[in-house]
């Protein structure tokens, strides 16, 4: 890493492991909500969210591991 600045790798790879941390409180959370209907459609659609960002954040990673270095 240079700087403040991190290579494009360095950052998908981060944000993909952020990402699978989101869902997997997500997935705690709802295991526990109990009582609410309301509750747990709107958790469960924040997962699905979840579920579809951390999708493309493993597609952006996997087209960057697959781009030739630069010399």
């Amino acid at each position: 890493m240079t700087g403040s600045f991190e290579a494009p790798l360095e950052l998908a790879s981060r944000q993909l492991a952020e990402a699978e941390q989101r869902q997997a409180r997500q997935i705690h959370l709802i295991a526990g909500l109990v009582g609410s209907e309301e509750a747990l459609v709107h958790s469960q659609q924040v997962l699905a969210e979840i579920t579809r960002t951390l999708t493309l954040a493993r597609a952006h990673r996997s087209l960057l591991l697959s781009l030739p270095e630069a010399e």
